[in-house]
């Protein structure tokens, strides 16, 4: 099924590209040295056929939405096409919604997921993989794959359950003990579809908000910020969490919150293009249970 749908991906981008719909199409390519997938960009149908679909492809693609040389191809009125798996779509849906992006200027190919594996080779699903409920993408122009095929667990993944059930006590040891880790590399930041700030909170210094150096003060407040800028956005693509070198689980954070609206709220990220986020919102009736 992978080998067909890798074989239509090429087809279908190569198309696009062979008569003008898109100038560019972002996509996955084998990794150097044939070990893994990376990013490619394919600008001509023969770069399309590099394009590979395997249990590799954990990337979440909507990150180069917001960056050259696809932002300056929609800017200047260009269409750029990408493939898309669920929760890469997800992450294109609040790009619409947030306005950075215009329906018009990207071609989605949504390709049905049934999950990518964890770092290692022989590694299974990531415990966010388990649980996706979205295997086909929420938003697309061409679908390639079979939805029907696609399965998974639904509910909020183990690891996120684990985090809910400590108590405040062994949270903060455990949140304690791993961002000590942190280098401040922003590898995390960097991975996120949704961090698009052009000059991030952490760089300004007029003033100060969060202290520069790597101690647990200024590496707590910028992962707490980042988490509350992240709340009801993040679309719990993982990205963030992969791209840490030292392997502290960042994008638990986010995925915990994004349990904790959609309890509150009933609203799930990157679902309805046509919704309005939650925190873009006001209703006189909305709850104020957690307001103490």
């Amino acid at each position: 099924m992978q080998t067909d749908s890798r074989d239509r991906l090429r087809a279908e981008a190569g198309k696009l590209l062979a008569d003008g719909t898109v100038e560019i199409v972002v996509g996955y390519g084998e990794g150097y040295g044939g070990e893994g997938v990376r990013p490619l960009l394919a600008r001509t149908p023969g770069e399309a056929g590099g394009f590979v679909w395997n249990d590799a492809c954990v990337h979440n693609l909507a990150a180069y939405l917001s960056r050259e040389p696809c932002r300056g191809i929609m800017l200047r009125g260009g269409r750029v096409g990408i493939v898309a798996k669920g929760c890469d779509a997800r992450a294109i849906v609040v790009l619409l919604q947030e306005d950075q992006i215009a329906r018009e200027s990207v071609y989605v190919i949504g390709m049905v997921c049934d999950g990518v594996r964890g770092a290692g080779a022989g590694d299974g699903p990531p415990p966010r993989c388990k649980a996706c409920e979205v295997r086909t993408p929420p938003l697309y122009d061409t679908l390639i794959g079979d939805p029907a095929e696609a399965s998974g667990q639904g509910g909020a993944a183990e690891d996120v359950e684990e985090a809910a059930a400590l108590t405040l006590e062994e949270r903060w040891k455990y949140w304690e003990s791993r961002l000590s880790r942190c280098i401040k590399c922003y590898a995390c930041r960097q991975a996120c579809p949704l961090c698009y700030c052009p000059t991030c909170i952490t760089e300004k210094s007029e003033p100060q908000w969060i202290d520069k150096p790597s101690h647990l003060r200024g590496t707590l407040a910028y992962h707490l910020i980042r988490a509350m800028h992240l709340a009801g956005r993040c679309v719990g693509c993982g990205e963030c969490g992969r791209a840490c070198p030292l392997d502290i689980p960042v994008d638990l954070i986010s995925r915990y919150l994004a349990r904790e609206v959609e309890e509150a709220f009933g609203y799930r990220t990157g679902i309805d293009p046509e919704a309005t986020p939650v925190f873009r919102t006001y209703r006189e009736d909305d709850p104020g249970d957690f307001i103490k």
